[in-house]
Protein backbone atom coordinates (compact mmCIF):
# COMPACT_ATOMS: atom_id res chain seq x y z
CA UNK A 1 0.00 0.00 0.00
CA UNK A 2 1.63 3.20 -1.00
CA UNK A 3 2.05 5.73 1.85
CA UNK A 4 0.63 8.95 1.10
CA UNK A 5 3.32 12.05 0.70
CA UNK A 6 3.40 14.44 3.40
CA UNK A 7 2.61 17.32 1.53
CA UNK A 8 2.95 21.12 2.77
CA UNK A 9 -0.87 21.60 2.96
CA UNK A 10 -1.52 18.31 4.93
CA UNK A 11 1.42 18.87 7.20
CA UNK A 12 -0.17 22.86 7.81
CA UNK A 13 -3.58 20.84 8.48
CA UNK A 14 -2.10 18.22 10.56
CA UNK A 15 -0.51 21.07 12.65
CA UNK A 16 -3.96 22.69 12.64
CA UNK A 17 -5.63 19.72 13.56
CA UNK A 18 -3.46 19.30 17.03
CA UNK A 19 -3.81 22.70 18.22
CA UNK A 20 -7.18 22.35 17.91
CA UNK A 21 -7.42 19.27 19.76
CA UNK A 22 -5.19 20.83 22.47
CA UNK A 23 -7.36 23.82 22.50
CA UNK A 24 -10.67 22.69 23.61
CA UNK A 25 -9.19 20.35 25.97
CA UNK A 26 -7.47 23.51 27.49
CA UNK A 27 -10.47 25.31 27.15
CA UNK A 28 -12.23 22.94 28.95
CA UNK A 29 -10.36 22.36 31.42
CA UNK A 30 -9.80 26.41 32.32
CA UNK A 31 -12.16 28.30 30.34
CA UNK A 32 -11.94 30.96 27.57
CA UNK A 33 -10.21 33.54 30.04
CA UNK A 34 -8.11 31.07 31.93
CA UNK A 35 -6.95 29.24 28.79
CA UNK A 36 -3.46 30.59 28.16
CA UNK A 37 -1.88 30.53 24.16
CA UNK A 38 0.85 28.89 25.98
CA UNK A 39 -0.80 26.49 27.74
CA UNK A 40 -2.64 24.99 24.73
CA UNK A 41 0.79 24.96 22.36
CA UNK A 42 2.22 22.83 25.15
CA UNK A 43 -0.47 20.47 25.44
CA UNK A 44 -0.19 20.46 21.10
CA UNK A 45 3.73 20.39 21.07
CA UNK A 46 4.10 23.36 19.47
CA UNK A 47 5.49 26.68 20.36
CA UNK A 48 3.21 29.81 20.79
CA UNK A 49 4.64 31.00 17.60
CA UNK A 50 2.70 28.28 15.52
CA UNK A 51 -0.44 29.11 16.79
CA UNK A 52 -0.18 32.40 15.30
CA UNK A 53 0.84 30.73 12.13
CA UNK A 54 -2.71 29.46 12.07
CA UNK A 55 -4.68 31.75 14.03
CA UNK A 56 -4.81 36.31 14.86
CA UNK A 57 -5.13 35.06 18.74
CA UNK A 58 -7.14 33.08 20.82
CA UNK A 59 -10.50 34.43 20.48
CA UNK A 60 -9.64 33.44 16.83
CA UNK A 61 -8.76 30.38 17.88
CA UNK A 62 -11.51 29.16 19.92
CA UNK A 63 -14.08 30.46 17.24
CA UNK A 64 -12.22 27.68 14.99
CA UNK A 65 -12.62 25.25 17.66
CA UNK A 66 -16.31 25.99 17.91
CA UNK A 67 -16.72 26.05 13.80
CA UNK A 68 -15.26 22.75 13.99
CA UNK A 69 -17.98 21.13 16.56
CA UNK A 70 -20.62 22.78 14.26
CA UNK A 71 -19.11 21.36 11.51
CA UNK A 72 -18.93 17.74 12.72
CA UNK A 73 -22.19 17.87 14.43
CA UNK A 74 -23.69 18.97 10.89
CA UNK A 75 -22.22 15.46 8.99
CA UNK A 76 -23.74 13.20 12.33
CA UNK A 77 -26.93 14.87 10.82
CA UNK A 78 -26.61 14.55 7.58
CA UNK A 79 -24.90 11.05 7.61
CA UNK A 80 -28.41 10.01 9.52
CA UNK A 81 -30.49 12.10 7.32
CA UNK A 82 -29.15 9.62 4.04
CA UNK A 83 -30.60 6.57 5.82
CA UNK A 84 -34.33 5.90 5.45
CA UNK A 85 -35.64 7.43 9.12
CA UNK A 86 -37.66 4.66 10.97
CA UNK A 87 -40.90 5.93 13.10
CA UNK A 88 -40.91 9.20 13.92
CA UNK A 89 -38.40 11.56 12.48
CA UNK A 90 -38.45 14.54 14.88
CA UNK A 91 -37.81 11.54 17.54
CA UNK A 92 -35.05 10.59 15.75
CA UNK A 93 -33.48 14.37 15.27
CA UNK A 94 -34.01 15.10 18.52
CA UNK A 95 -32.04 11.92 19.89
CA UNK A 96 -29.57 12.83 17.56
CA UNK A 97 -29.22 16.36 18.80
CA UNK A 98 -28.78 15.24 22.39
CA UNK A 99 -26.03 13.05 20.79
CA UNK A 100 -24.13 15.51 19.37
CA UNK A 101 -24.17 17.78 22.37
CA UNK A 102 -24.24 15.54 25.52
CA UNK A 103 -20.43 14.45 25.09
CA UNK A 104 -19.42 18.39 24.98
CA UNK A 105 -21.07 19.70 27.55
CA UNK A 106 -17.89 21.86 28.37
CA UNK A 107 -18.41 23.44 25.22
CA UNK A 108 -21.55 24.85 26.24
CA UNK A 109 -20.58 26.47 29.16
CA UNK A 110 -17.41 27.53 27.54
CA UNK A 111 -19.97 29.09 24.50
CA UNK A 112 -21.81 31.06 27.43
CA UNK A 113 -18.69 32.25 29.04
CA UNK A 114 -17.24 33.61 25.30
CA UNK A 115 -20.32 35.17 25.23
CA UNK A 116 -19.90 37.29 28.22
CA UNK A 117 -17.06 37.74 26.80
CA UNK A 118 -17.47 39.48 23.68
CA UNK A 119 -20.49 41.39 25.77
CA UNK A 120 -17.69 42.95 28.13
CA UNK A 121 -15.32 43.48 25.23
CA UNK A 122 -16.98 45.57 22.32
CA UNK A 123 -13.79 45.19 20.28
CA UNK A 124 -14.40 41.60 19.95
CA UNK A 125 -17.68 41.71 18.33
CA UNK A 126 -16.72 42.39 14.46
CA UNK A 127 -14.52 39.10 14.77
CA UNK A 128 -17.46 37.35 16.19
CA UNK A 129 -20.12 38.74 13.93
CA UNK A 130 -17.91 37.26 11.13
CA UNK A 131 -17.95 33.82 12.56
CA UNK A 132 -21.35 33.88 13.37
CA UNK A 133 -22.76 34.43 9.46
CA UNK A 134 -20.22 31.56 8.51
CA UNK A 135 -21.85 29.39 10.78
CA UNK A 136 -25.73 29.96 9.81
CA UNK A 137 -24.49 29.72 6.32
CA UNK A 138 -23.33 26.27 6.99
CA UNK A 139 -26.56 25.37 8.49
CA UNK A 140 -29.00 26.82 6.07
CA UNK A 141 -26.81 25.09 3.05
CA UNK A 142 -27.55 21.58 4.56
CA UNK A 143 -31.51 23.16 5.09
CA UNK A 144 -31.60 24.00 1.24
CA UNK A 145 -30.27 20.10 0.05
CA UNK A 146 -32.77 18.76 2.51
CA UNK A 147 -35.65 20.48 1.39
CA UNK A 148 -34.56 20.03 -2.51
CA UNK A 149 -34.14 16.23 -1.58
CA UNK A 150 -37.54 15.85 -0.04
CA UNK A 151 -39.30 18.41 -1.78
CA UNK A 152 -40.29 20.46 0.58
CA UNK A 153 -40.72 24.36 0.23
CA UNK A 154 -39.92 26.66 3.09
CA UNK A 155 -42.00 29.44 4.35
CA UNK A 156 -38.97 31.41 5.44
CA UNK A 157 -35.15 31.92 3.90
CA UNK A 158 -33.15 28.84 5.07
CA UNK A 159 -30.56 31.60 6.51
CA UNK A 160 -33.14 33.22 8.85
CA UNK A 161 -34.24 29.09 9.66
CA UNK A 162 -30.70 28.70 10.57
CA UNK A 163 -30.30 31.59 12.62
CA UNK A 164 -33.64 31.04 14.70
CA UNK A 165 -32.10 26.94 15.48
CA UNK A 166 -28.84 28.38 16.71
CA UNK A 167 -30.54 30.97 18.59
CA UNK A 168 -32.18 28.20 20.51
CA UNK A 169 -29.69 25.10 20.71
CA UNK A 170 -28.10 26.42 23.15
CA UNK A 171 -30.84 27.15 25.33
CA UNK A 172 -32.53 24.08 24.66
CA UNK A 173 -29.09 22.63 25.72
CA UNK A 174 -29.18 24.81 28.87
CA UNK A 175 -32.54 23.56 30.19
CA UNK A 176 -31.83 19.54 29.54
CA UNK A 177 -28.65 20.30 32.07
CA UNK A 178 -31.73 21.61 34.67
CA UNK A 179 -35.07 20.54 33.45
CA UNK A 180 -37.00 17.28 33.08
CA UNK A 181 -38.64 17.87 30.05
CA UNK A 182 -36.53 17.35 27.04
CA UNK A 183 -37.22 20.20 24.42
CA UNK A 184 -35.37 19.25 21.72
CA UNK A 185 -38.70 17.35 20.20
CA UNK A 186 -41.06 19.46 21.02
CA UNK A 187 -39.12 22.43 19.57
CA UNK A 188 -38.70 20.36 16.00
CA UNK A 189 -42.14 19.95 16.16
CA UNK A 190 -43.17 23.43 15.99
CA UNK A 191 -40.85 24.74 13.67
CA UNK A 192 -41.82 21.90 11.20
CA UNK A 193 -45.53 22.85 11.55
CA UNK A 194 -43.87 26.07 10.68
CA UNK A 195 -41.86 26.19 7.85
CA UNK A 196 -43.22 24.41 5.15
CA UNK A 197 -45.30 26.99 2.50
CA UNK A 198 -48.87 26.38 2.11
Amino acid sequence: MAVERWTPERRRQHTRDLLLDAAQDVFARRGFEGASLEDIAEVAGFTRGAIYKHFANKAELFLAVNERFNERALIAFADMLEHDLAGDENAALARKWREVLAPERDLLALGMEFNLYVLRHPEMRAQVAEHRRRLPGMIAAFMEQRAATTGITLRLPAITIARVILAASDGLAFSAEFDDDDLYEPFLELLNAALPAD
